[in-house]
Order: structure tokens, then sequence, then C-alpha cells
């Protein structure tokens, strides 16, 4: 199986993710991407808004057809190929902030966004979002300029997209041959995580009313989930939520 094998390209679109939730009811094939100059209604986590005019970043949506013991590892797959292209491509450290946002200099260039269709115990398929700033002019998008980074930002020229594409292509392909080869990615994954050791606050985006949770987070489990030691002592797995790093008044 090879990952852009298939590749259906557009200017405009309402949401790559939608895009290829409808090829998969066709029966396309694991690896087909939809990737598109601007997306209508292009979404995060939580069903946040992913600020992209068009033309400037990259956004697909990949079609994938894991086996069980694979699933797990989807998210941490795709996270690492889009650190390793960043990284490559600005020659500079990246890191990852639990669970698939893609940070330079502590200011974040991607996002990731992976739903998995599941009918009984039947996996129908996973579809990975990626969302890459490439020349994103970040000081003009009111509201992300000091959290935000782009290629563009930090390399101060423009950068081509379809270079920087073909990087993530052949990323995205070599590690998701070590997990059809069986490789575990945690241990590669929780290395680049720059959560691991912080006091963090735990958020519920889509349970806004539960109070958040703070603590140190210290690992991970097999699966990717979140381990936090709480203020008393116990510890707390989280498969989902937001984390940010707590502030000194939220400790007291």
């Amino acid at each position: 199986m090879q990952i852009g094998k298939k590749i259906h390209h557009v200017k405009k679109i309402n949401s790559t993710m939608e895009a290829c939730a409808h090829l998969v009811t066709q029966g396309a094939a694991s690896g087909t991407i939809v990737s598109a100059n601007y997306q209508e209604s292009g979404r995060g986590r939580f069903k946040r808004k992913w600020v992209s005019p068009s033309g400037d970043n990259i956004q697909m949506s990949i079609i994938l057809r894991p086996r069980q013991s694979e699933l797990k590892y989807i998210n941490m797959f795709a996270s690492l190929a889009v650190l390793a292209t960043c990284e490559q491509v600005l020659n500079s450290k990246a890191t990852i902030k639990w669970p698939n946002d893609v940070q330079v200099n502590g200011r974040k260039i991607s996002g990731i966004l992976t739903e998995s269709i599941i009918e009984g115990e039947k996996i129908i398929c996973s579809i990975v979002g990626i969302g890459l700033n490439v020349n994103l002019d970040v000081k003009s998008q009111t509201g992300i300029e000091k959290t935000a980074t782009s290629v563009k930002n930090e390399k101060g020229q423009y950068v081509s997209r379809s270079v920087i594409f073909k990087t993530i292509l052949k990323n995205l392909n070599i590690y998701y041959s070590k997990i059809i080869d069986g490789e575990s990615l945690r241990t590669e994954w929780t290395q680049r995580l720059s959560t691991i050791g912080q006091t963090v606050k735990l958020s519920f985006g889509q349970t806004p009313s539960e109070k958040p949770l703070i603590g140190v987070a210290e690992s991970v489990t097999a699966d990717g989930g979140l381990i936090i030691r709480l203020s008393d002592d116990s510890l707390f797995t989280a498969n989902a939520g937001e984390v940010t790093l707590a502030k000194t008044s939220e400790l007291l």
C-alpha cells in the first residue's frame, strides 16, 4: 500500500475530511488522498475552524484501512511524519504537543485530526486530516499571531508547497510502513512530546461544564493516552481533551 498513489486535488472544497468519507463509500483504496487549495469548512479538534487562506497552506486528508492492531498508531505515525517534514525543511527541531499538534519554537505549525469509522468490531477506515501552515502570514491573522507559526515565518521566505507536499508523502510512507511491519511508534512519539514533564491543565472541549484537571504529565499509555499525576498523587489517563501549560495562578 502506498500513501498518495491516488491523489484528488481540487482548488476549493467544503472539507477534505468529508470528501474522503464520501470516497470511502465508493470503495476508495487505502492511501487515497484528497487535497485542496482552500476549504470552506476546514476544522480541527472539537470542530474548531482551521484558519487557512486560499493557496497558502497544505490541507489534505488520507483514507487508511488499518488493522485493529495498527489503529492505536494512526495519530502517532501522522504526527511523526509531519514533524520529520518540518525538521527537514526548516533544519530545526520540532516537537509534538499532545495529542496531535506539531510545534516549532513553541508555536503551532500543524494540526492533525484523526477519525475512524467502526461498525461493530470491524474497522471500516481511518481518515487522517493534516493542516500545515506553509506560506501563511501569521501576523495578519488576528487571534493566532502569538500562538501559531508557518514554514515561511520560520524561514523568512516563500516556500514551494509542492516540495513540502512531496516531503510529507515520503515521510508518511516511511512511518506507515513501520506500522505495517509491526513496529511500535510509542517510544519515538513519546520522546518527541513536549508535554511530558510539564504541569498541565486538561480541559474537555466537548464537555466544557467539566472542571479542568491540573497535574504533571508523566508518560503515555501504549495507545497514546496521556497519564497525568494529580495533586492528590492519583493518576488520571486522558484519551481526549485539550492540554495547555498550567498558569502559576491555577496551581494555587
